[in-house]
């Protein structure tokens, strides 16, 4: 296989992780099947699978995993200091108490979507 060849196969595997991931996010808020969360979290698997593999093989494809992990390092972060203030400024506003809405199994896919919102942000910016 080409190195094009090879560098095709890994920005699709990107972008099939990035449909997986807003998949896996819509199937849980709207309560789909469970078949179609666990097929968007097998092809999500896959994918990242494919992205672990080759992430340091040349300079572009790990400028784009370092855009990636920075975008999704920072989501993190702001998810874990914010949320819980926006969550009760948000409640005091609307003057309800209601329960915990952000729970820490919210972060995962946060991290996931900064990821490839970051990797494809980069290759954006590096093909124009």
């Amino acid at each position: 296989m080409t190195r094009d060849k090879r560098t095709r196969l890994y920005l699709t595997a990107a972008s099939m992780g990035f449909v997986a991931t807003i998949l896996m996010v819509v199937s849980q808020i709207l309560d789909w099947p469970d078949f179609v969360a666990g097929l968007s979290v097998g092809v999500l698997l896959v994918s990242l699978v494919m992205l672990l593999l080759r992430r340091f093989r040349d300079e572009y494809i790990e400028q784009l995993w370092n855009s990636g992990t920075g975008f999704a390092f920072v989501a993190v972060v702001a998810t874990f200091a914010f949320a819980p203030f926006l969550e009760g400024f948000v409640d005091g506003v609307t003057r309800s108490a209601r329960d915990q809405m952000i729970s820490p199994e919210f972060v995962g896919p946060i991290a996931l979507i900064a990821f490839f919102v970051g990797f494809h942000l980069k290759w954006l910016r590096s093909s124009l």
